[in-house]
């Protein structure tokens, strides 16, 4: 598993990142908080984000917040300040888990290996409420467009229905397709 480890250049970092490659991961680069997280992602296409970090700043945990919605991966914190304050904001920044000291490439493989599965189910949720969404409008939209056959052409719920799946197989298009099509031409 590919590893980007964010951390400004810390006196532990050579002992952080001696720990995540003995957890049996790669590090594929370490950046700094200045530098361009979205690039270095883009980049190096990593599997996890580590932030390490004694004291992160502001505008890193803003920065891993934005970037956990444009690249959903893994982000963990290694921090050796027990920070209640801290974190609470790396969990509302989307970090899965905040470690204090006492590291071993033991915990940072379970670590990583459970963030990792709940990104999964996160983005498989995410998945799932897209396509319930995209249903649900689906319906809306042909439920609209019964309606509007039911007034227009005064036929039961049931012939308007029949009408738009007809029309929807003879052209080919799904029925939802057909539903805002003729809703799109009554707004005209």
């Amino acid at each position: 598993m590919r590893v980007l480890l964010v951390d400004r250049h810390s006196a532990r970092l050579s002992t952080l990142r001696a720990v995540i490659e003995d957890a049996g991961f790669e590090v594929v680069a370490v950046v700094n908080e200045r530098d361009d997280l979205y690039a270095a992602v883009e980049r190096w296409a990593p599997d996890a984000i580590i932030v390490g970090a004694d004291s992160p700043s502001r505008d890193v945990l803003d920065d891993v917040a934005t970037l956990g919605q444009a690249y959903p991966k893994p982000l963990l914190m290694l921090s050796s300040q027990d920070d209640r304050r801290l974190m609470a904001e790396a969990s509302a920044a989307g970090i899965s888990a905040y470690v204090m000291e006492g590291l071993s490439p033991a915990l940072v493989r379970s670590l990583v290996d459970v963030a990792v599965r709940q990104s999964q189910q996160v983005a498989h949720l995410r998945a799932e409420l897209a396509a319930t969404r995209e249903t649900l409008a689906d319906r809306q939209v042909i439920h609209r467009a019964k309606c509007l056959l039911m007034e227009s052409e005064a036929l039961s719920e049931d012939a308007a229905y029949k009408q738009l799946r007809r029309t929807a197989m003879d052209r080919a298009q799904p029925i939802a397709e057909i539903a805002r099509q003729m809703m799109s031409k009554a707004a005209e």
